[in-house]
């Protein structure tokens, strides 16, 4: 089969080039059963605040599934919190074997009012992706590779690009 020509049609892009974004693993917090990781990501300035992750948390609590653990629901996964230059986005996540769950809630600029994304809405930015990388090389690192002994304790302790937690 012939390669594909290529495509020189214009599309609509961001009028600012790519550019890395702050992204810092803020730690574990644990709440009824769950084990989640806390990622931050900012557009600019500072990361979210204390009423972002609160809310962030609020959320959370209302997606992952009880009880936290269940058959190959091991009760850990992980929340992105990303104040975004058009939204606040909170991504929660976890793991079920080798599966990823994922719900998305979004607040207008300059609040915390989150209302969930509806499915034929967005899943991840390019920036909230990279951290999902990281959470899915360090899962297959920590747990799918020793199927017999998983390393919950591990996959908890790894942050986004070997980060630590912030003081």
């Amino acid at each position: 089969m012939p390669p594909a020509p290529p495509v020189r049609e214009p599309f609509a892009l961001p009028g600012e080039p790519y550019r890395p974004r702050r992204t810092e693993w803020l730690g574990v917090t644990e709440h009824a059963g769950w084990r989640l990781k806390l990622i931050a990501i900012t557009a600019v300035g500072a990361l979210p605040d204390d009423a972002g992750i609160k809310a962030a948390l609020g959320a959370a609590e209302r997606e992952v599934p009880q009880p936290a653990r269940a058959g190959a629901r091991p009760g850990v996964g992980f929340l992105i919190v990303h104040r975004g230059a058009e939204a606040l986005w909170v991504l929660v996540c976890w793991w079920e074997g080798d599966i990823l769950y994922e719900r998305l809630w979004r607040a207008d600029p300059g609040t915390t009012e989150l209302r969930p994304v509806p499915p034929e809405g967005p899943t991840a930015c390019v920036w909230e992706l990279q951290a999902i990388d990281h959470e899915r090389r360090a899962w297959i690192r920590y747990v799918l590779e020793h199927p017999g002994a998983p390393d919950l304790a591990g996959y908890l302790r790894s942050g986004p690009a070997g980060g630590e937690p912030a003081p």
